[in-house]
């Protein structure tokens, strides 16, 4: 098949797709707004949102986090928004949240490799509460840039025998991360970091 066939091919499909996308987002965020929907229905738009929604679903999804039964579908919705006011959405919400949601964001921040979130993490990441802590160790490892290696690292070093043991997991895992990204100088110089006992930043880059 010819160059300009196929180019004229892929414009047709992308002429027919984005209107059905754009009707998609419409009628979840329609859902989402209808007070008389199922909880069910209300469950599958955020499911759908996190398909095809765009910043616009953002609005509609983020009140959803401090709902106790659309929590996890909401929370979900927007870790699958590529717009940055997903991530930023997340961020904002953790005042409103209850601890179990908390660690429920905590885990779509990495998933997502929220780099803005690194700082907070980092914080929660040397907190008392384990739960929180392990799933902030597991999210900066995700995230895998130089900031959030450098967190723990700090973390295995001032941690006790159990922190430095999630931290240590966290730490293996970021080194999986930074090979799969092709980033293997800075994976091999955390692996010897961590084999030799060293605490210091590695220059992971972002």
């Amino acid at each position: 098949m010819k160059t300009g066939t196929i180019s004229t091919l892929l414009l047709l499909i992308g002429s027919v797709m984005v209107p059905l996308l754009q009707a998609d987002e419409a009628s979840a965020l329609k859902v989402l707004a209808d007070e008389s929907a199922s909880l069910h229905d209300k469950a599958m738009a955020c499911d759908e949102l996190g398909r095809v929604g765009t910043a616009k679903a953002v609005p509609a999804l983020a009140p959803l986090l401090a709902d106790e039964q659309l929590h996890d579908y909401a929370r979900d919705g927007l870790e699958r928004i590529p717009d940055p006011a997903a991530g930023k959405a997340l961020l904002a919400s953790w005042k409103d949240l209850k601890h179990s949601q908390r660690i429920g964001v905590i885990i779509s921040l990495g998933d997502r490799g929220e780099k803005r979130a690194v700082p907070r993490l980092a914080k929660i990441a040397k907190g008392k509460n384990e739960p929180a802590a392990g799933a902030a160790l597991t999210s900066l490892a995700q995230i895998a840039t130089k900031e959030s290696v450098e967190a723990l690292l700090a973390a295995y070093a001032e941690g006790g025998d159990e922190r430095q043991f999630a931290a240590k997991n966290a730490i293996d895992l970021a080194v999986q991360k930074l090979e799969q990204a092709d980033r293997n100088d800075e994976a091999t110089e955390l692996r010897k970091a961590i084999s030799a006992g060293k605490t210091a930043a590695v220059s992971a880059g972002n």
